[in-house]
């Protein structure tokens, strides 16, 4: 009588579909063969099936990868194609579902080198938040193997996405922020050149926008008001915008413009 119990409620547990299985990744790791350098970390190495991005992986190791492609039962005899950056490789691999991880070396032709952020910069650094004064922001980029192809700055700090930097003569780029919030904010740079290598720089360029009515608290000295000093000392900083400076003077001359 037990017997015929358990095995009665063994076939009630439903049997799990072939859909129901977490697909189990190719795994492929090797030496990535250039002409030049060794291939530098940080960058993107990647898998497709039918056009279909199925693996993604940042470079760890110079000159090395190890990357999952995830497709699916019916990828099963399909080719991978594998890119470094944009570039693809001349050796291809046939996804096997679930097969164990393979060793398989992948040379590129191509620039692997990405670009370089020779300089960086806000300026000025102090704007007023009325969303109408603003600070250029000015980078020199270059890459002597295959050129730049866009220079973007992340304005995501102060409710924007991401722009492009116009560029200009000798490698200049360049892009006006205005803010309508108020506070310190750093904005993330991004170069990216025609093979698809970038570079960030997360850390140079920082913009302070200042409410008019916190410039005094702010800009001043510690008995809350402007001495002649400071006045000239806030006129001749290259560091503030012409609009704060004007706000500030409004503040100091308030009181009469015979205070000289």
């Amino acid at each position: 009588m037990c017997l015929v119990i358990l095995v009665l409620g063994i076939s009630l547990i439903p049997a799990a579909s072939a859909s129901d299985i977490p697909s189990i990744p190719n795994v492929f790791q090797g030496k990535l063969i250039t002409e030049g350098a060794d291939v530098p970390e940080g960058t993107i190495i990647s898998a497709y099936i039918d056009s279909k991005l199925v693996g993604l992986k940042t470079i760890e190791t110079e000159g090395e990868y190890q990357l999952d492609v995830s497709g699916t039962e019916e990828d099963n005899g399909k080719k991978i194609v594998f890119k470094l950056g944009l570039v693809e490789s001349p050796v291809s691999a046939t996804y096997q579902h679930g097969a164990s991880p393979v060793t398989l070396d992948l040379p590129f032709k191509g620039d692997f080198v990405p670009p370089v952020i020779e300089s960086c910069y806000a300026s000025p650094v102090y704007i007023l938040n009325d969303g109408k004064d603003y600070s250029t922001v000015n980078a020199k980029v270059s890459d002597e193997l295959s050129g730049v192809m866009s220079v973007t700055l992340d304005l995501t700090p102060i409710g924007g996405g991401v722009v492009s930097m116009t560029p200009e003569k000798g490698g200049i780029y360049t892009c006006n922020v205005d803010s309508t919030q108020a506070g310190e904010f750093k904005f993330t740079l991004t170069a990216t050149d025609y093979f698809g290598n970038k570079i960030t720089d997360s850390n140079s360029i920082s913009i302070t926008a200042v409410k008019e009515n916190e410039l005094i608290a702010k800009f001043g000295g510690a008995d809350s008001s402007f001495s002649a000093e400071e006045i000239k000392n806030i006129v001749s900083d290259g560091k503030i915008s012409s609009a704060v400076k004007y706000a500030i003077l409004n503040i100091y001359y308030a009181d009469g413009w015979d205070r000289i």
